[in-house]
């Protein structure tokens, strides 16, 4: 009797397995598992993201905000409730600019950088420094925008203008808050009062 018995819990396995039946209870667990994985990413991370890099950092931030901070120096902030869902930001050094060499009274400070995509949320950008050099007045950021118009040199070529914000020295750090990011290049600029 022993021995039929168990040829039949095998024969009654055998058919479980041949229906589906042990692979039918494991598939909702895995779609589950799936779904909440794209859920996460569909969303971004709830809580604030941190980034470091050199020449260039990415990351994925969502509703809890961010930071991305590059070795040259350019940091940008993102407060919390600034972007909906999840979206790719980068921040990285980007070519240099002459914009601000032509004038006796105005000089760069750090490397020309740029953060994108463009951001309708405020964002805080800073660059480290202790202090002011001797003759050189308040800080600023000038960023790029674009300007319209025809554009002569060239079908690819975009026309833009750099803007100014005043800048804040602070905490070892020169932080400017702007109402929001172009996606185009940013560059921290100082005004020599002597020569104005």
């Amino acid at each position: 009797m022993t021995c039929l018995n168990g040829r039949w819990l095998w024969l009654s396995m055998v058919l479980m397995l041949g229906c589906g039946g042990g692979s039918q209870a494991a598939a909702p667990a895995a779609s589950t598992a799936n779904e909440e994985v794209k859920g996460r990413t569909a969303s971004g991370p709830a809580g604030p993201v941190s980034k470091h890099g050199s020449g260039s950092v990415h990351a994925v931030i969502g509703a809890g905000g961010g930071t991305l901070e590059l070795s040259e120096g350019p940091r940008v902030v993102i407060p919390a409730g600034a972007v909906e869902g999840g979206q790719d930001f980068v921040l990285k050094v980007a070519p240099k600019t002459t914009a601000f060499l032509n004038k006796e009274s105005e000089r760069p400070l750090g490397p020309t950088f740029s953060f994108s995509p463009p951001l309708s949320a405020p964002i805080e950008v800073s660059f480290p420094l202790s202090s002011l050099p001797a003759g050189w007045g308040e800080p600023s950021i000038g960023y790029e925008i674009e300007a319209g118009g025809e554009v002569s040199y060239g079908e690819d070529s975009t026309r833009t203008k750099w803007q100014y914000e005043r800048a804040n020295l602070s905490g070892g750090r020169v932080t400017a808050k702007l109402s929001e990011a172009t996606g185009l290049r940013l560059q921290f600029v100082l005004t020599n009062l002597e020569a104005q």
